[in-house]
């Protein structure tokens, strides 16, 4: 038998427009009287019926959490460990999350307003148009790198500074020769970690060219690792690689081996983010940390103000990032 605000309202002694207060957070109800309740709400375990709160408030009750190239995005680490943050925040709240993973799912849960809001992973220029995600005038959050002047408030890793440190981290080895594996220029998260590599390499006087510059089309390590192998091999005189993933990084642990190459004996390695698994493979990556969860975390309290109409104040919020040194990384040979 369903449980209803109004059997709450009876066994707690209360009126149901006590009930509804306490169960919106909203003032009116003396603090034993609100802790009775929430007794009753707890023994009865009452669950408020989203879907009639949804016609009073003209509101769904779900979040959208948007996530171009699916299957590839929940496969990196980086995607799902902010996923979890995400998934933590939207906990706390009333919400429900919906996910969307190919193009025709995201534009009919954002045209139809089939959710109040979007927490969108920083999509490709040519994948969502500008354009078409203001017109559809729903509460927007992008998480990663996106766009220099974005109309959306966005949440990301201080990329182009962890690509400094890591760079730095090399030089403080003595590492000379040092490239990078990088993803797709139409990433403003591969631009802004290419910004922090040659503005680095320049600042320490070595010397930068495209030739140490490795992009790959996709940021699927599977598919790249031949192609990261043979960029290896055709620049034997690199001695440690900057990546703009952890995910790129372990690919390029891999493809390493493909030719003969150990790390860090030959080749030290440094990876972005900081995953969890970075502490676990062997040997361990070093890497840029970040607070994926939180940055998932804050995301959804973003989202949460802007849904009930809040002014942002802060409207590009980044993470520091620091690095960390493991395994992957030592001084050159022969140095």
């Amino acid at each position: 038998m369903t449980v209803s605000i109004k059997d709450v309202a009876r066994i707690a002694g209360v009126s149901t427009a006590s009930v509804s207060r306490v169960l919106s957070g909203k003032p009116g109800v003396g603090a034993d009287t609100a802790e009775r309740i929430r007794k009753v709400i707890e023994e009865m375990d009452y669950r408020p019926n989203l879907g009639a709160r949804g016609l009073v408030k003209r509101t769904t009750g779900n979040i959208a959490v948007v996530v171009p190239r699916g299957s590839f995005i929940l496969n990196n680490p980086f995607f799902s460990t902010i996923l979890e943050g995400i998934a933590k925040g939207i906990d706390q709240t009333d919400y429900n999350m919906l996910m969307s993973f190919t193009s025709l799912q995201q534009k009919r849960l954002l045209e139809t307003q089939a959710v109040d809001g979007a927490i969108l992973f920083s999509p490709r220029n040519e994948e969502l148009s500008l354009e078409w995600l203001k017109s559809i005038g729903l509460p927007i959050v992008v998480v990663g790198s996106y766009l220099e002047n974005s109309p959306f408030p966005c949440v990301r890793p201080d990329d182009e500074d962890g690509i400094r440190q890591a760079v730095n981290a090399l030089y403080q080895l003595g590492h000379r020769n040092i490239g990078i594996i990088n993803g797709p220029m139409s990433s403003m998260h591969s631009i802004r970690c290419l910004n922090g590599y040659k503005s680095t390499m320049l600042e320490l006087g070595l010397d930068y060219s495209d030739g140490k510059v490795f992009e790959i089309d996709e940021f699927d390590v599977f598919k790249a690792t031949k192609a990261m192998a043979a960029f290896l091999n055709d620049h034997r005189k690199i001695t440690g690689v900057v990546c703009s993933s952890d995910y790129l990084a372990m690919g390029v642990m891999k493809a390493a081996t493909m030719i003969g190459l150990s790390v860090p004996e030959d080749l030290s390695v440094v990876g972005a983010d900081d995953v969890p698994i970075s502490d676990i493979i062997t040997p361990s990556l070093s890497s840029v940390h970040v607070d994926l969860v939180g940055i998932g975390r804050k995301a959804t309290s973003i989202l949460m103000d802007l849904i009930q109409g809040k002014q942002i104040r802060k409207r590009d919020v980044v993470f520091k990032m620091e690095y960390v040194n493991r395994a992957t990384t030592d001084v050159p040979k022969n140095s």
